[in-house]
């Protein structure tokens, strides 16, 4: 017995030791056939000679790597020859070298070489070191240039395509390496040029990989192996370090004197992260922070020489971190741009700019939005929803079940992945700017961060990154765990039962992993296969397609979840037979992704739009359809368009699809520009006019209206039929109401201080009906009144008769409050909507603004109906014991009728358009207002 359990250590030892030997091990004894015929002769292995590819950082570089792989991994007699990338090519072609250590694929080189998997990607870029006589951001300024390209590279091919896509004449000029032509625009890789500014991206190449003649086939296979196991993480490691010496070396540069000495003395900067969030948290696993945030941390660091210790308990939430960063226990936190913080905090530039998504449920008919409580999404939502309205939960896992379970119609969160999106609608409710805070004692730290921040992190780019980082801290865990086990499977390999219970698990993980990849109603591929497709073919040609059924969730709702599902297998179907062979995905709800490299993109359309509108069901299902055609963009800003132009189609009648045009892309990105601004709160270019009131009898002012105008640095003039739907639709209303509240107070105040005005003077503002449902308006009113030292006497406030479709209850008693202080209530628009005169003492009004709308029929063909119609409303208003106040008065003939028509007030451009207001004190101080 004891015998036998010797031979079984023994046989374990020897199979522990070939498991962790350093050389390779053949997996089978082809492959260790193969292994020794290649050992008994010379193969010559070119590389080049490039500094990219020799640059040595912790005694290695890619050369170095490669030939390690060769020489010491496979165990090969190789020969090394160095040369520029023109000698070794020309030499490869002769069949006198037998690999080339890195080369980009393409179909040419494959009629006579063999690839490996990939080492890195890699895009090509213009650039020049001149920056006095080349500006590239310009694209016409390449126009009749010369261009140093090296000889037989593969870049000159895709060069010559982006040209001629971009109408562009140029000069190509071949020499045997363009990098030598740093003083010219020279074409090269971006691993040349990282952390110069004066670039112009090209294009995505091809996968570069080793290359090897076409003989060396059965070689190929093994070499493949070899990357997996070690080299293709020794490659990524080492161009990370590259990456990072040079633009350390850049930031260090662009240091002062003061920056450097205070940077040489800067001890450990302590910075905190949230546990439980996805744009960081703590793994248990990996036992460490992890995600976009700590990922950017750690990277800032190795390219910056700032020492970050995170020191925040792995148990705390957000709330605690920023009360511990305000109490100074804490020198760094991330924080949110836009929210209104402690006014002794500083920001340093966007470090990241995670997308908000709010998710909603197709089912619920509440008006329930969930957030996570302590999160960086609560203090959004929390400016943007009324409280009552708002549900806490204490983690994402449960703010998930309460949306499954309807107890709410929507969540916020940043992270979207982890859900099935398929159940739910998934909209981008906004761009978080996410910064570093410091205290305002660390400006000079905060010029530091910027610094390298702009030097040398991408932030369009952060994200991609981070993931990347992620997943690579993933695979290692993974490959640990694998090494683990295969020494438990040892140790076990005489129990067959395990093996089996091995073989099985595997399996059935393989069965998970790809349903997981799947639309389970649909069988399509889904979100997260749709993020990998773009991610992997980020230039391809052809058409980005945005698909969305129209009123999904009113047909859920009145037909049932059963009904839904069907219309989303009857869409997935027609898309699967109509869009054959290309590729399809079900990105959420109502949502699906194609992208088509077919030409016949109109016709495929016409034929959809046909088969939906004959399908025999009780209910009509419509589509609404945006596409872009993709030449030069990547494929998520091509379906970023896509789902502009199909926003577009369902704001429009009798439109079934539309192309995603460039001046559509303008108007959609504008539109996106006012939402940001609005979500950001950076309403520095809004501002009131104030359009006079005045008495009809006498025509002097007694009073003005307060309109919101806005000016933007970057938009230019941006009109209230622009931004007040754009308001109104994102729930902000009430920013642009307040701000337009604040600024006619304050003018009351100036024209009261400086006597321009008497006790009578009304000042009216707008109160939407979305502002008047929040639970602050009466405070804020009172406040702002309150600081301003002005009464309420000089006020009023303009409601429409959306009015009436207010919990009617609530809204009264906020608008008994009001009247408490002696502001008068008027309702605007009357006439313009279904006015209905019967509902008006259910609120308690001081005035009706009559609309323009009949008036503007006086001295017309139907002057006489208008004018008895005007009349009879007068007269109701005036048996209501209410003012009438008249707008968009133009012509004389409609101030004389409503002179007899005993009309109080008159407001429009015969007397005055909304002015600014010095302008408006101008015309208020003049004795005869009426001339």
């Amino acid at each position: 017995m004891g015998g036998w359990m010797l031979k079984v250590f023994i046989l374990c030892f020897l199979l522990t030791q070939i498991l962790l030997a350093a050389g390779y091990i053949p997996k089978n004894i082809k492959e260790e056939k193969v292994l020794e015929s290649y050992r008994e002769h010379q193969l010559v292995l070119g590389l080049k000679t490039s500094d990219f590819d020799n640059t040595i950082i912790d005694n290695q570089s890619l050369n170095t790597i490669i030939e390690d792989l060769f020489k010491n991994y496979l165990g090969l007699n190789v020969q090394i020859v160095k040369g520029n990338w023109s000698e070794l090519l020309a030499m490869y072609n002769r069949k006198e070298i037998d690999i080339l250590g890195s080369v980009t694929q393409s179909e040419e080189r494959k009629e006579n070489s063999v690839f490996s998997l990939p080492l890195y990607d890699d895009s090509i870029y213009l650039a020049t070191s001149n920056t006095e006589k080349y500006d590239l951001k310009n694209l016409k300024n390449l126009n009749e240039k010369d261009i140093y390209v090296t000889k037989n590279s593969i870049y000159t091919g895709y060069l010559k395509k982006f040209l001629r896509g971009n109408d562009i004449k140029v000069n190509i000029v071949e020499v045997e390496d363009s990098f030598l032509e740093q003083d010219k625009i020279f074409l090269t890789s971006k691993y040349n040029i990282r952390g110069w500014e004066n670039i112009i991206k090209i294009g995505y190449l091809p996968d570069i990989s080793i290359g090897l003649q076409k003989r060396l086939n059965d070689l190929a296979a093994i070499v493949n192996n070899a990357l997996l196991e070690k080299y293709q993480g020794d490659i990524t490691k080492y161009l990370e370090k590259q990456s990072n010496v040079i633009y350390k070396n850049k930031f260090l540069e662009s240091l002062t004197l003061e920056e450097r000495e205070y940077l040489n003395n800067l001890s450990q900067v302590t910075i905190a992260l949230e546990p439980n969030n996805t744009l960081s948290y703590y793994s248990k696993d990996l036992k460490r922070f992890v995600g976009v945030i700590p990922f950017f941390i750690e990277k800032f660091s190795k390219r910056t020489g700032i020492n970050f210790k995170i020191i925040n308990d792995r148990n705390n939430n957000w709330n605690n971190i920023y009360n511990d960063f305000l109490k100074k226990k804490i020198r760094v936190v991330p924080l949110p741009e836009n929210k209104e913080w402690n006014d002794d905090i500083i920001f340093t530039e966007p470090i990241y700019k995670p997308t908000l998504y709010k998710v909603s449920s197709f089912f619920s008919h509440n008006t329930k939005i969930g957030v996570v409580r302590g999160s960086i999404e609560e203090s959004f939502v929390q400016e943007y929803y009324l409280k009552n309205d708002i549900l806490f939960f204490k983690s994402y896992d449960e703010l998930e079940k309460a949306l499954n379970s309807y107890i709410i119609n929507a969540a916020f969160l940043f992270d979207i992945n982890k859900m099935d999106t398929s159940k739910f609608k998934v909209d981008e409710f906004m761009e978080i700017p996410i910064s570093l805070g410091l205290y305002k004692s660390d400006e000079i730290l905060k010029k530091i961060i910027n610094k390298g921040i702009k030097n040398g992190l991408s932030l369009k780019k952060l994200e991609e990154e981070a993931d990347i980082m992620k997943k690579q801290e993933a695979f290692n865990e993974y490959q640990h765990f694998q090494l683990t086990n295969k020494i438990l499977y040892l140790l076990l390999a005489i129990s067959t039962i395990f093996v089996m219970i091995s073989i099985y698990k595997i399996l059935l993980n393989h069965k998970m992993t790809k349903e997981l990849k799947k639309d389970l109603i649909t069988t399509l591929p889904n979100r997260i296969e749709f993020l990998n497709f773009i991610n992997e073919k980020k230039d391809m040609k052809g058409f980005a397609v945005v698909v969305d059924i129209n009123n999904f969730k009113e047909l859920n709702d009145k037909y049932g979840q059963s009904s839904g599902d069907d219309i989303l297998r009857i869409v997935a179907d027609k898309l699967k037979r109509i869009f054959k062979n290309q590729n399809i995905f079900r990105v959420s709800g109502d949502e699906f992704y194609i992208f088509s490299e077919d030409e016949f993109l109109i016709e495929r359309l016409e034929r959809l739009k046909k088969e939906m509108h004959s399908l025999k069901l009780s209910y009509q299902v419509d589509l609404s359809i945006g596409f872009y055609k993709n030449n030069n963009k990547d494929l998520e800003t091509a379906f970023k368009y896509g789902y502009m132009a199909m926003e577009d189609v369902k704001k429009k009648n009798n439109f079934y699809y539309i192309e995603a045009t460039e001046d559509l892309i303008k108007k959609k990105e504008r539109e996106y520009s006012i939402k940001s601004l609005l979500r950001n709160k950076n309403l520095k270019g809004l501002y009131g006019v104030y359009q006079p009131k005045f008495s009809i009898k006498s025509k002097e002012i007694i009073g003005a209206e307060a309109l919101a105008r806005w000016s933007d640095e970057k938009l230019g003039f941006i009109s209230p039929g622009e931004f007040i739907p754009i308001a109104e639709e994102i729930n902000l209303i009430h920013l642009i109401d307040y701000k337009i509240a604040s600024d006619a107070i304050n003018f009351v105040k100036n024209l009261k201080e400086n006597g321009y005005i008497n006790d009578n003077f009304k000042m009216s503002f707008n109160l939407s009906m979305k502002s008047l449902e929040r639970d602050d308006v009466v405070s804020v009113i009172k406040n702002l009144l309150k600081e301003n030292g002005i009464s309420g006497d000089y006020m009023e406030i303009e409601i429409t008769e959306s009015i009436f479709s207010t919990n009617l209850k609530t809204t009264l008693e906020k608008i008994n409050e009001l009247k408490k202080i002696n502001i008068s209530f008027s309702m605007d628009d009357f006439t313009a909507g279904h006015s209905t005169v019967s509902l008006l003492p259910l609120i308690p009004l001081d005035v009706i603004k009559f609309d323009k709308g009949i008036l503007d029929a006086i001295g017309t063909k139907g002057d006489l109906v208008a004018s008895n119609i005007y009349m009879a409303l007068v007269g109701l208003i005036k048996d209501l014991n209410l003012k009438i106040v008249s707008e968009g008065i133009e012509t004389k003939l409609q101030l004389e009728f409503l002179e007899k028509a005993n009309v109080d007030i008159g407001q429009g451009y015969i007397f005055s358009k909304p002015i600014e207001d010095l302008e408006f004190i101008k015309k208020l101080t003049k004795k005869n207002t009426g001339s």
